[in-house]
């Protein structure tokens, strides 16, 4: 097995911030080789009855797990509700599976995944986790791809909130690597978009 350390070959790195490497990489939540791997989960998705592509994959790795919680009404997948599930098996290669809220699809906005990534690098920071990787699972759940301008910068701006500066602390902290998820259409030119959000953001 490869190390859990949060990059895969295919990982492209945007920076450095807070000790933390952050890579974006053509990878799901079943795939990404992390001690954390997070997802983004709607209350409902729009179109369709489950969700689809990396989302429905690790549903199914999960034997379905995710949506029947939420059909259960156990985890409903409001904004900012977390369920952690320990231990998968495999394919999912990480030890620790989070799925976290983003409620109404139809309310969706940037603000919503901002908070979102936030919540996951919090509760990531709280297991001690040395590395996580994050799937929007936004196209997964049925959003159209020309509604979603902003989401790079959004998804850096929730992990830049979340990340804490622990340069003056006793012990820094254990994440050093995060990895955002994307689809593999047109991931050089994402990777470009979430390099230039980067840069905006950590001058400020």
């Amino acid at each position: 097995m490869p190390p859990m350390d949060g990059r895969a070959d295919d990982a492209v790195t945007i920076g450095t911030l807070r000790r933390v490497r952050i890579d974006v990489a053509p990878r799901d939540a079943v795939s990404a080789e992390v001690a954390v791997a997070i997802a983004g989960v709607f209350s409902y998705e729009i179109g369709r009855n489950k969700p689809g592509g990396g989302l429905g994959n690790l549903d199914a790795a999960l034997g379905g797990a995710i949506t029947r919680l939420r059909a259960d009404g156990i985890f409903r997948a409001e904004r900012g509700e977390v369920l952690t599930l320990s231990a998968p098996a495999r394919p999912i290669h990480a030890a620790t599976v989070l799925a976290i809220g983003l409620g109404n699809p139809a309310a969706w906005t940037p603000a919503v995944m901002r908070q979102a990534v936030a919540t996951a690098a919090r509760e990531t920071i709280r297991l001690d986790a040395e590395s996580a990787a994050f799937a929007p699972s936004l196209l997964d759940s049925g959003l159209h791809p020309d509604g979603l301008a902003g989401t790079p910068e959004a998804m850096l701006a929730g992990l830049f909130d979340a990340l804490p500066d622990d340069r003056h602390a006793a012990r820094p902290g254990t994440l050093s690597r995060w990895l955002f998820c994307v689809g593999a259409a047109r991931f050089e030119a994402v990777a470009e978009v979430f390099r230039d959000s980067f840069d905006r953001l950590a001058v400020c």
